[in-house]
């Protein structure tokens, strides 16, 4: 078995890059000469668009981009002014508070195998379908990492399931839970962006009926993957649906831009490869990335939304 190519991304450039050695991140820049790193560029390049569109929960994340493994990173988190300053008196100063994250990022790896014969016999691009594949597995462990972190948000008890219905009319309405969490985000100086759920907290949701409601009125959109509301006094706010997010009972409000979850996003790495004794060609991709819940006044967790 023998290594012909390896490439990486940097999360910084976006740029691809020769990488002679895997113990370190620094290489060429490839050339439109490099024919083996291309091939192995190719694939990453689609892997990595295949994979975006489904990397749902990334978006409630403040994404910060690195190429070492290991870093503490200053967060912004606040910044605070002084009220009711007096005349001739000079302000104080405030500065923004700073929040240091370490990041230790681990890697989620996908190896993909072409056999001889598979290639010989198929009546389609068998790479096209193992990079799919691939992709998707991508978005699954990323959004299933990010989910993790989620259940450590401040508990709020939902006033009752949102699904709960007595003579075809909601027992609850959502809006209510939701204006105590948005409330809470907001006196806590974050404003929300976000509503993660499970694909069951979201048909709760857009069956009840004092939100069917609102769809009418023009203040809720709903799409096939989420969508967004818009509450009077507060800001619009957008809604993310993944499997991953779990209990599929919760429903999570958070401030992107306080920010109440990070995502530590370093390189991705491509590695060519032929096993002529075993007979394939294979491709092995590495993304190493770490999210981390590092502001808890600006996420809360409204729990009991789904029966």
């Amino acid at each position: 078995m023998a290594m012909e190519q390896r490439v990486w991304r940097s999360s910084f450039t976006g740029q691809y890059y020769s990488q002679p050695s895997s113990r370190v991140f620094e290489a060429q820049i490839i050339q439109p000469g490099d024919i083996s790193a291309i091939e192995a560029v190719t694939v990453l390049d689609e892997v990595l668009g295949l994979a975006r569109p489904q990397y749902r929960l990334r978006q409630v994340c403040r994404l910060v981009r690195m190429d070492n493994l290991r870093a503490r990173v200053p967060i912004v988190t606040k910044l605070t002014g002084q009220e009711k300053v007096p005349p001739l008196v000079e302000a104080e100063i405030s500065a923004e508070a700073y929040s240091d994250v370490d990041f230790d990022l681990w890697k989620n790896v996908v190896h993909v195998a072409l056999s001889d014969e598979a290639v010989k016999q198929a009546a389609q691009d068998i790479l096209a379908l193992h990079v799919a594949d691939a992709a998707r597995d991508l978005a699954r462990m990323e959004n299933k990492q990010i989910a993790v972190e989620l259940p450590s948000a401040t508990d709020q008890a939902a006033g009752g399931a949102w699904d709960a219905m007595t003579g075809g009319v909601s027992d609850n309405d959502p809006f209510d839970d939701l204006l105590t969490a948005f409330t809470a985000l907001e006196g806590n100086g974050y404003p929300a962006s976000w509503a993660a759920m499970h694909p069951k907290v979201w048909n709760a949701f857009i069956t009840n009926t004092f939100v069917r409601d609102l769809v009418r009125a023009g203040i809720a959109t709903i799409t096939a993957v989420g969508g967004q509301f818009t509450v009077p006094g507060y800001p619009t706010v957008k809604v993310c649906v993944d499997h991953a997010a779990t209990p599929d009972t919760s429903c999570y409000v958070l401030s992107s831009e306080a920010p109440a979850l990070v995502l530590g996003e370093g390189p991705t790495e491509a590695a060519r490869y032929r096993d002529e004794k075993a007979g394939y060609d294979a491709y092995i991709i590495r993304q190493w990335l770490q999210p981390q819940l590092v502001l808890s006044d600006a996420i809360r967790e409204i729990t009991g939304a789904h029966s």
